[in-house]
């Protein structure tokens, strides 16, 4: 890309920024409308969707409530999915970075399901599909949000949405730009953390371990690549079951046997959409559940009585885990 055109991108970038990004307070309660449900009479479902070579989750409270984390490299591929699934509308889109294989299939996600809000970061990297999406999102009066240097909660229903403060830029990387994003229902807990790379997951780690700490299932950042996922990491997480989005035979060779190798060592079971297709999880709140997978992990002891086989007829047993008060 040359000089004068990359000059052109930001000066878009930022005339569509100025008219439409609303930044709400860092404490902003979003989608409140509890059911009075406990999380023992009722469940979150988090499916990690069969995108091919990037990334798609969609997050679903018990009161009906939808979030959709990154659309895939597609245009169409997304939107089909979550129509083939019944859905009629989303309450909120997350993009995690830049990358067309993150939001390449959201642009149809905007004008066909309706978010009220639009979360991304205001990173420099920009490009010709990036710009035509924030122009979508103004046409069509989504309300966009930014994450800041202080962690920001939604809540989805009965289930809360921990935006991780937002470490800062890196102008020459764009995976480490990447959202950080904590799903708590009760004590369970998933990471999700687009394709940040070290120098992202060492400021987290640095500046609020409590929000990356202690969490149920993993999606391995930058779809199980060795710069992904590191042992410090993996310690910190203390995960019960990793998850990985990843197309079948891709060129970059995901997920790398480094990871793979990690994640055995840590006794760390791997789920991944190349292999299983669309992951779905259940979660009431005090346990959770692989659906329709030959896998389940409960959370202790650590050993491999611990893998145990599962089916759709009830959530697999764990003890809770605190919820982080940080806001």
């Amino acid at each position: 890309m040359t000089a004068k055109l990359s000059h052109r991108l930001r000066v878009v970038a930022a005339f569509v920024f100025a008219v439409s990004w609303f930044v709400a307070p860092a404490d902003a309660q979003w989608f409140t409308g509890r059911s009075g449900s406990s999380p023992s009479q009722s469940k979150l479902t988090i499916e990690i969707l069969d995108i091919g070579q990037g990334d798609s989750i969609l997050i679903r409270s018990p009161e009906g409530k939808a979030a959709l984390v990154d659309a895939g490299p597609t245009r169409d591929g997304a939107a089909k999915l979550l129509k083939s699934k019944g859905i009629t509308s989303i309450d909120l889109v997350v993009v995690s970075h830049h990358h067309l294989d993150h939001h390449g299939g959201m642009e149809p996600i905007i004008r066909d399901f309706k978010p009220k809000y639009f979360v991304a970061t205001n990173s420099s990297h920009t490009t010709k599909s990036y710009l035509k999406l924030l122009q979508v999102v103004r046409d069509e009066g989504v309300t966009a949000v930014a994450p800041t240097a202080k962690p920001r909660k939604i809540e989805l229903g009965s289930v809360t949405l921990t935006i991780l403060p937002q470490p800062p830029e890196n102008t020459k990387e764009e995976n480490d730009n990447s959202i950080g994003l904590r799903v708590q229902y009760g004590g369970f807990a998933m990471l999700l953390t687009g394709d940040s790379e070290t120098r992202s997951r060492r400021w987290w780690m640095a500046h609020c371990p409590e929000l990356v700490g202690d969490c149920s299932i993993l999606k391995l950042a930058h779809h199980g690549s060795h710069n992904g996922t590191d042992a410090r990491w993996l310690e910190l997480v203390q995960p019960d079951l990793a998850v990985a989005s990843l197309a079948k035979g891709n060129s970059y060779g995901h997920p790398h046997s480094e990871t793979i190798a990690l994640l055995r060592k840590y006794k760390v079971p791997l789920l991944r959409t190349d292999q299983q297709g669309t992951i779905t999880l259940v979660s009431n709140g005090e346990s959770w559940n692989v659906v329709s997978s030959p896998l389940a992990r409960r959370r202790a002891p650590r050993d491999d009585a611990a893998v145990a086989a599962t089916r759709d007829d009830g959530p697999t047993r764990r003890p809770s885990r605190t919820p982080s008060r940080t806001r």
